[in-house]
């Protein structure tokens, strides 16, 4: 019997948005109701452990933690109750009623439409609770929150965007839920179903379930519908791959499938265990720096924590698993574990299998690795930053798009050393936006016409990488569209007729630069052009236009920087504009095509005019002229 009358309150308007959805849209896949609410229930009772473990007498002679499952066909309730953490009525308000830890808003702003997808997203977001009001048109809670002497709380709502939260009476610390079931819902009120959907979805769950039997002689039994040796104990060659399959959608609330696993031991002076998956799909929120990332972590079997940050580095943040350590104490906490030298090589060791699992992966399933690299490679990349134990592993399994290549085709550092031409000795690459723009630059005409392969980094990141990513295997790493080119044994011929050809034009190239002082501090002849009449080169030392584009679409002071201009002798522009240099060097429409052959050669890299109008006047006058003549 409660001591006051309940309260009426109004849920926030998300959840109101949310529950709406629950009760008139989401039938396709309503059987996962009980794995969020089972699930629930377990974190209650890992959270009811880890508080007792700075304080024994907590829990009190009722140390036998466990979920029970019991069917009430007689009045159409099911009910799941657990002896855990519990809730006072802060928290209930908080949990429930608003939005403040549910992921409502992140919930909703997902849903894409496909109501079997949209159902599978409701663990991923923290909103299982509501999930209830699938198969319920009232559902009732009762809970007493461990350690506090105060009053027990009942709340109960059927869904209409309002709820009522009373004191009721409990004796013992936990919650039970009740749902009154829709008349299409009594299905789930049958053991065989029950038995059913806790196998398939919590059968690995760290604490016991119990369906407590509900008719004939057995009535009030309990029989365990879970094993209760967690996976990552068995010996791995008694798992099953479907076994793994399973237990990785346990852990993220999915329904896609790992790419890969590695399960490993390890024995000696420290004892652990890590068991490892690659996600076969990356996480809506991969790239928000709030999201929760790392391993699991238990002690001596013991739930200590989700998402244990310090397990794993961020660049390896798309990894799930699991970590159960045998030398930790059982209370630590974050603070305890950021300068734990227990964690640091349980941290060591969980990288190195990460990575080791994703190059096995990379040799023996080619395909599979370059689905993996299209989902979360940009992440893996942010490992070339500040790095310098895994840089080896790293340039083994970083991937490019490349000229060599289709689009959406990736290619390794190995592969292309072994794709290399006679006589070659650098590897080549050129940054650039997108892969079009890279394409149509004209610093690749010379490798087009060798039949050299270059790399196109075309991720933003990629400008970050080459600053750590220099060599491979021996060879330069060489920026194609920066510096002198050198190709070698390839080039001797061009070398011979750039050469020649400097002799020609040095007179006008000096014109060249000196006439356009603000913008170029030199003009050359090279060998790097087959089509075009001129490109611009950066210096080694100078940014590139792709990353000075990047800096300065994120709103960063890039300093000015003079570049080099380039010119191609066998073209006729080129030639021409010589030939009327020689005739007339104070030609005054000779600026005038200086500036539109900069203009231009800004325009094939992907940079922006500095002057768009007066490029524009410039061309105008210069047709007009040919117009005329």
């Amino acid at each position: 019997m409660t001591t006051q009358a309940p309260e009426k309150m109004e849920f926030q308007t998300e959840v109101r948005q949310l529950l709406h959805l629950m009760i008139h849209a989401l039938y396709s896949n309503r059987e996962i109701f009980l794995r969020e609410l089972v699930s629930n229930a377990s974190d209650a009772l890992d959270k009811a452990r880890f508080e007792s473990l700075t304080n024994a007498d907590l829990l009190g002679s009722d140390t036998a933690l466990k979920i029970r499952v019991e069917a009430d066909k007689e009045n159409g309730i099911l009910r799941i109750s657990d002896n855990g953490v519990g809730m006072n009525r802060e928290e209930i308000i908080h949990n429930i009623g608003t939005i403040a830890s549910s992921g409502t808003k992140k919930f909703l702003e997902s849903l894409t439409g496909d109501q079997k997808k949209d159902a599978n997203l409701i663990g991923q977001f923290g909103v299982g609770f509501y999930s209830a009001f699938m198969v319920a048109d009232n559902v009732v809670l009762t809970t007493k929150r461990l350690g506090e002497d105060g009053s027990a709380w009942r709340w109960e709502s059927t869904g209409d965007g309002s709820f009522t939260l009373g004191e009721a009476e409990k004796e013992t610390r936990g919650t039970v839920i009740e749902l009154h079931l829709k008349e299409d819902a009594k299905e789930f009120l049958d053991e065989w179903r029950i038995r059913n959907l806790v196998t398939k979805y919590s059968g690995y769950l760290a604490h016991p379930v119990a369906l407590v039997a509900s008719e004939g002689e057995q009535k009030g039994e309990e029989e365990i519908l879970n094993d209760q040796k967690p996976l990552w104990r068995r010996p791995k060659n008694e798992v099953t791959a479907e076994q793994h399959k399973e237990f990785y959608q346990h852990l993220t609330h999915g329904q896609d499938e790992p790419m890969a696993w590695s399960h490993n031991r390890v024995e000696g002076t420290l004892e652990f265990t890590t068991l490892l998956y690659v996600p076969g799909k990356a996480p809506y929120d991969l790239f928000n720096p709030e999201r929760p990332h790392g391993l699991a972590l238990y002690v001596k079997r013991v739930f200590i924590m989700n998402d244990c940050k310090e397990l794993l580095p961020p660049w390896l943040r798309f990894m799930r698993g699991v970590v159960d350590s045998e030398d930790l104490p059982l209370n630590v906490s974050r603070e305890l574990l950021q300068k734990n030298t227990v964690i640091r090589k349980i941290h060591d060791a969980a990288v190195s299998k990460s990575l080791n699992l994703l190059e096995t992966l990379s040799k023996e399933d080619p395909a599979k690795y370059a689905a993996f690299w299209k989902e979360f490679g940009a992440v893996l990349k942010e490992g070339f930053h500040m790095n310098w134990d895994h840089l080896d592993e790293l340039k083994r399994l970083i991937r490019f798009e490349s000229s060599r290549l289709v689009a959406g085709e990736y290619t390794g550092l190995q592969d292309y050393v072994l794709n290399m031409k006679d006589g070659q000795k650098d590897i080549f690459y050129l940054t650039a936006e997108n892969r079009r723009a890279a394409e149509g630059s004209p610093h690749l005409e010379v490798f087009r016409k060798k039949g050299v392969e270059v790399l196109y980094l075309v991720d933003p990141i990629d400008e970050w990488v080459v600053q750590t990513l220099t060599e491979f295997d021996g060879k330069k790493l060489v920026n194609a569209a920066k510096g002198a080119l050198d190709l070698g044994e390839l080039s001797a011929e061009e070398k011979a007729r750039e050469e020649s050809a400097t002799g020609t034009y040095g007179k006008f190239m000096a014109d060249f630069a000196a006439k356009m002082p603000d913008m170029l501090k030199e003009v050359r002849v090279t060998a790097r052009l087959a089509e075009s009449p001129c490109c611009l080169v950066s210096g080694e030392e100078d940014l590139g236009a792709n990353l000075e584009r990047i800096l300065k679409m994120s709103n960063q002071t890039v300093p000015e920087s003079k570049r080099t201009l380039e010119i191609n002798p066998d073209h006729p522009i080129i030639q021409r504009l010589n030939a009327r240099f020689e005739a007339n060097p104070n030609d005054p429409r000779l600026p005038d095509w200086y500036g539109v052959l900069v203009d231009q050669a800004l325009l094939a890299e992907g940079s922006d005019l500095k002057d768009p109008a007066g490029y524009v006047t410039k061309v105008n006058g210069l047709l007009k002229d040919l117009l005329e003549a």
